[in-house]
């Protein structure tokens, strides 16, 4: 099995990855609806999958220097004006996989303690299905 490093692995908006970002986080579910009938084996309950969903999360360090990459600010924007957008997660060297989807950010949240650097979290809720692809493919 071939592990690969955190870093190798981003949230990207629109093609663009945030600025600093330091850790990543996706999480995919499904809706279960029991399925249990008098015909089920030795009355174990069953379950089926209904409705799926994902979320992603990104966290990272601030950086108001505008450039080439999606700022913060920028995300925030997203979420003040309900803007869908294109998510990508996953790798990004060529053969990485990775996941793609349509999304609107749900949470966005800035910080900056005292002793340490300001940072951000944003969060992202998936709309519709998430397509697998393979970079470079």
């Amino acid at each position: 099995m071939s592990k690969k490093a955190g870093y190798k692995v981003v949230l990207q908006f629109d093609s663009k990855i945030l600025v600093g970002y330091r850790s990543h986080s996706m999480d995919a579910e499904a809706d279960m609806a029991e399925s249990t009938t008098g015909e089920s084996t030795n009355r174990w309950k069953e379950f089926m999958p209904l409705y799926k969903g994902m979320e992603f999360s990104v966290s990272g360090l601030y950086d108001a220097t505008p450039g080439d990459n999606k700022s913060f600010d920028d995300v925030y924007d997203l979420l003040a004006e309900g803007t869908k957008f294109t998510a990508k997660y996953g790798g990004t060297e060529t053969g990485d996989v990775y996941r793609q989807a349509d999304a609107y950010i749900m949470r966005t949240h800035h910080e900056g303690d005292i002793t340490d650097l300001q940072n951000y979290t944003v969060d992202v809720k998936v709309t519709g299905e998430v397509t697998k692809s393979t970079v470079g493919a």
